[in-house]
Protein backbone atom coordinates (compact mmCIF):
# COMPACT_ATOMS: atom_id res chain seq x y z
CA UNK A 1 0.00 0.00 0.00
CA UNK A 2 2.87 2.41 0.84
CA UNK A 3 4.43 1.69 -2.54
CA UNK A 4 1.10 2.34 -4.27
CA UNK A 5 0.63 5.61 -2.38
CA UNK A 6 4.16 6.70 -3.26
CA UNK A 7 3.57 5.93 -6.96
CA UNK A 8 0.30 7.81 -6.85
CA UNK A 9 1.99 10.81 -5.24
CA UNK A 10 4.74 10.76 -7.87
CA UNK A 11 2.29 10.49 -10.76
CA UNK A 12 0.33 13.48 -9.49
CA UNK A 13 3.28 15.82 -9.15
CA UNK A 14 5.86 14.52 -11.61
CA UNK A 15 3.57 13.53 -14.51
CA UNK A 16 0.52 15.84 -14.32
CA UNK A 17 -0.33 15.41 -18.00
CA UNK A 18 -0.95 11.71 -17.51
CA UNK A 19 -4.07 12.35 -15.43
CA UNK A 20 -7.36 14.00 -16.24
CA UNK A 21 -7.70 17.35 -14.52
CA UNK A 22 -10.78 16.13 -12.60
CA UNK A 23 -8.93 13.24 -10.94
CA UNK A 24 -6.83 13.69 -7.80
CA UNK A 25 -5.55 11.67 -4.88
CA UNK A 26 -7.95 11.68 -1.90
CA UNK A 27 -6.92 10.58 1.60
CA UNK A 28 -9.15 9.41 4.43
CA UNK A 29 -8.44 9.65 8.14
CA UNK A 30 -6.91 6.14 8.09
CA UNK A 31 -4.31 7.25 5.58
CA UNK A 32 -5.83 5.29 2.68
CA UNK A 33 -5.51 6.92 -0.75
CA UNK A 34 -7.90 6.71 -3.69
CA UNK A 35 -7.39 8.20 -7.16
CA UNK A 36 -10.84 9.45 -8.13
CA UNK A 37 -13.02 12.23 -9.50
CA UNK A 38 -15.37 14.17 -7.23
CA UNK A 39 -18.96 13.60 -8.41
CA UNK A 40 -21.28 14.95 -5.73
CA UNK A 41 -21.71 15.73 -2.06
CA UNK A 42 -24.98 14.65 -0.46
CA UNK A 43 -25.22 15.74 3.14
CA UNK A 44 -22.17 14.17 4.79
CA UNK A 45 -21.58 11.63 2.01
CA UNK A 46 -19.08 12.26 -0.80
CA UNK A 47 -19.36 10.26 -4.03
CA UNK A 48 -16.27 9.63 -6.17
CA UNK A 49 -15.88 8.16 -9.67
CA UNK A 50 -13.00 5.70 -9.95
CA UNK A 51 -10.80 5.33 -13.00
CA UNK A 52 -12.28 1.87 -13.51
CA UNK A 53 -15.65 3.54 -14.11
CA UNK A 54 -17.14 2.45 -10.82
CA UNK A 55 -17.96 4.67 -7.87
CA UNK A 56 -17.37 4.75 -4.14
CA UNK A 57 -18.67 6.78 -1.21
CA UNK A 58 -16.74 8.37 1.63
CA UNK A 59 -18.00 10.12 4.74
CA UNK A 60 -17.01 13.78 4.47
CA UNK A 61 -15.79 13.71 8.07
CA UNK A 62 -13.47 10.81 7.22
CA UNK A 63 -11.57 12.75 4.56
CA UNK A 64 -8.40 14.63 5.38
CA UNK A 65 -8.61 18.30 6.31
CA UNK A 66 -6.89 19.21 3.02
CA UNK A 67 -9.50 17.24 1.05
CA UNK A 68 -12.42 18.85 2.90
CA UNK A 69 -10.90 22.24 2.22
CA UNK A 70 -10.53 21.34 -1.48
CA UNK A 71 -14.21 20.33 -1.71
CA UNK A 72 -15.29 23.56 -0.02
CA UNK A 73 -13.35 25.59 -2.58
CA UNK A 74 -14.22 23.37 -5.57
CA UNK A 75 -17.81 22.14 -5.10
CA UNK A 76 -19.15 19.63 -7.67
CA UNK A 77 -20.49 21.36 -10.80
CA UNK A 78 -18.35 24.47 -10.38
CA UNK A 79 -15.84 23.36 -13.01
CA UNK A 80 -18.48 22.96 -15.71
CA UNK A 81 -19.73 26.51 -15.21
CA UNK A 82 -16.31 28.14 -15.30
CA UNK A 83 -15.87 28.29 -19.12
CA UNK A 84 -19.19 30.05 -19.60
CA UNK A 85 -18.50 32.43 -16.72
CA UNK A 86 -15.03 33.18 -18.02
CA UNK A 87 -16.38 33.82 -21.50
CA UNK A 88 -19.00 36.18 -20.09
CA UNK A 89 -16.39 38.08 -18.07
CA UNK A 90 -14.19 38.33 -21.15
CA UNK A 91 -17.07 39.66 -23.24
CA UNK A 92 -17.08 36.63 -25.54
CA UNK A 93 -19.71 34.07 -26.48
CA UNK A 94 -19.51 30.53 -25.12
CA UNK A 95 -18.92 27.83 -27.70
CA UNK A 96 -22.10 26.42 -29.24
CA UNK A 97 -23.40 23.23 -27.67
CA UNK A 98 -24.64 21.24 -30.66
CA UNK A 99 -25.76 17.62 -30.47
CA UNK A 100 -23.70 15.39 -32.74
CA UNK A 101 -26.90 13.99 -34.28
CA UNK A 102 -28.66 17.35 -34.70
CA UNK A 103 -30.64 17.84 -37.91
CA UNK A 104 -31.43 21.47 -38.71
CA UNK A 105 -35.06 22.02 -39.68
CA UNK A 106 -36.67 25.15 -41.06
CA UNK A 107 -38.67 26.94 -38.38
CA UNK A 108 -41.55 29.22 -39.38
CA UNK A 109 -41.82 31.28 -36.19
CA UNK A 110 -39.16 33.64 -34.87
CA UNK A 111 -39.89 32.76 -31.23
CA UNK A 112 -39.14 29.09 -31.85
CA UNK A 113 -35.98 29.93 -33.77
CA UNK A 114 -34.79 32.16 -30.94
CA UNK A 115 -35.44 29.44 -28.36
CA UNK A 116 -33.40 27.01 -30.44
CA UNK A 117 -30.61 29.56 -30.85
CA UNK A 118 -30.44 30.13 -27.09
CA UNK A 119 -30.21 26.39 -26.44
CA UNK A 120 -27.59 25.67 -29.08
CA UNK A 121 -25.61 28.92 -29.13
CA UNK A 122 -25.95 29.02 -32.93
CA UNK A 123 -26.85 32.06 -35.08
CA UNK A 124 -30.18 32.22 -36.89
CA UNK A 125 -30.52 32.33 -40.67
CA UNK A 126 -33.67 34.40 -41.25
CA UNK A 127 -34.85 33.88 -44.84
CA UNK A 128 -37.50 36.13 -46.40
CA UNK A 129 -38.58 34.34 -49.56
CA UNK A 130 -41.41 33.56 -51.94
CA UNK A 131 -40.78 30.28 -53.69
CA UNK A 132 -44.27 30.18 -55.22
CA UNK A 133 -43.76 33.30 -57.37
CA UNK A 134 -40.25 34.82 -57.06
CA UNK A 135 -37.79 33.58 -59.74
CA UNK A 136 -34.67 34.43 -57.75
CA UNK A 137 -36.11 32.82 -54.62
CA UNK A 138 -36.58 29.63 -56.62
CA UNK A 139 -33.02 29.89 -57.97
CA UNK A 140 -31.59 30.39 -54.48
CA UNK A 141 -33.53 27.40 -53.20
CA UNK A 142 -32.20 25.23 -56.03
CA UNK A 143 -28.60 26.49 -55.82
CA UNK A 144 -28.14 26.40 -52.03
CA UNK A 145 -30.92 25.39 -49.68
CA UNK A 146 -31.93 22.19 -51.47
CA UNK A 147 -28.37 20.87 -51.54
CA UNK A 148 -27.06 18.19 -49.19
CA UNK A 149 -23.92 20.24 -48.58
CA UNK A 150 -26.02 23.05 -47.15
CA UNK A 151 -27.99 20.68 -44.91
CA UNK A 152 -24.79 19.17 -43.55
CA UNK A 153 -23.38 22.63 -42.82
CA UNK A 154 -26.62 23.85 -41.23
CA UNK A 155 -26.83 20.83 -38.92
CA UNK A 156 -23.74 22.05 -37.06
CA UNK A 157 -23.81 25.79 -37.66
CA UNK A 158 -27.28 27.30 -38.09
CA UNK A 159 -30.76 27.68 -36.72
CA UNK A 160 -33.06 27.99 -39.74
CA UNK A 161 -36.06 30.30 -40.07
CA UNK A 162 -37.97 30.51 -43.36
CA UNK A 163 -40.68 33.12 -43.88
CA UNK A 164 -42.70 32.51 -47.06
CA UNK A 165 -44.45 35.54 -48.58
CA UNK A 166 -47.03 35.83 -51.31
CA UNK A 167 -46.71 37.73 -54.63
CA UNK A 168 -45.02 41.08 -54.22
CA UNK A 169 -44.14 40.31 -50.60
CA UNK A 170 -47.73 40.11 -49.39
CA UNK A 171 -48.71 38.30 -46.19
CA UNK A 172 -51.70 38.00 -43.87
CA UNK A 173 -49.49 36.93 -40.99
CA UNK A 174 -49.09 39.87 -38.59
CA UNK A 175 -45.86 38.50 -37.09
CA UNK A 176 -44.29 38.08 -40.55
CA UNK A 177 -45.41 41.54 -41.60
CA UNK A 178 -43.86 43.00 -38.44
CA UNK A 179 -40.55 41.24 -39.08
CA UNK A 180 -40.60 42.38 -42.72
CA UNK A 181 -40.92 45.96 -41.51
CA UNK A 182 -38.39 45.66 -38.67
CA UNK A 183 -35.75 44.13 -40.94
CA UNK A 184 -36.46 46.61 -43.72
CA UNK A 185 -37.05 43.94 -46.38
CA UNK A 186 -37.72 45.55 -49.77
CA UNK A 187 -36.90 42.72 -52.17
CA UNK A 188 -36.91 38.94 -52.34
CA UNK A 189 -35.09 36.82 -51.53
CA UNK A 190 -33.40 38.56 -48.61
CA UNK A 191 -31.73 36.76 -45.76
CA UNK A 192 -30.07 37.80 -42.52
CA UNK A 193 -27.74 36.16 -40.05
CA UNK A 194 -28.80 37.14 -36.52
CA UNK A 195 -27.99 36.27 -32.96
CA UNK A 196 -30.47 34.68 -30.54
CA UNK A 197 -32.07 38.06 -29.81
CA UNK A 198 -32.75 38.67 -33.52
CA UNK A 199 -30.06 41.35 -33.83
CA UNK A 200 -28.71 41.48 -37.39
CA UNK A 201 -25.12 40.34 -37.94
CA UNK A 202 -25.13 40.33 -41.74
CA UNK A 203 -27.46 40.55 -44.75
CA UNK A 204 -27.44 38.85 -48.15
CA UNK A 205 -29.45 37.87 -51.22
CA UNK A 206 -29.24 35.86 -54.40
CA UNK A 207 -26.27 36.26 -56.71
CA UNK A 208 -25.21 34.31 -59.78
CA UNK A 209 -22.76 31.56 -58.96
CA UNK A 210 -23.78 31.22 -55.32
CA UNK A 211 -23.09 27.75 -53.93
CA UNK A 212 -23.46 25.97 -50.58
CA UNK A 213 -19.71 26.44 -50.08
CA UNK A 214 -19.74 30.18 -50.74
CA UNK A 215 -22.81 30.54 -48.57
CA UNK A 216 -21.10 28.64 -45.73
CA UNK A 217 -18.08 30.93 -46.05
CA UNK A 218 -20.38 33.96 -45.76
CA UNK A 219 -21.98 32.55 -42.61
CA UNK A 220 -18.62 31.71 -41.05
CA UNK A 221 -17.25 35.17 -41.72
CA UNK A 222 -20.36 36.94 -40.48
CA UNK A 223 -20.60 34.87 -37.31
CA UNK A 224 -17.03 35.56 -36.17
CA UNK A 225 -16.82 37.73 -33.02
CA UNK A 226 -16.03 41.31 -33.99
Amino acid sequence: MKFLSACLFASLFLCPTALRAEFRSWTNSDGKNVDAELVKVTGETVTFRLRSGGSTNYALSKLSEADRDYIAKNPPGAASSQPAAAAKDAGTTAAPTVDANRKAKWQTKMAKAQDEAKKTGLPILVLFTGTSWCPYCIKLEAAVFSKKEFSTFADKNLVLLKLEFGPGGSTNDKAEKKLQSEYGVKGFPTYFLTDATGTKLAQGGYNDGITPESFAAWVTGAAKPK
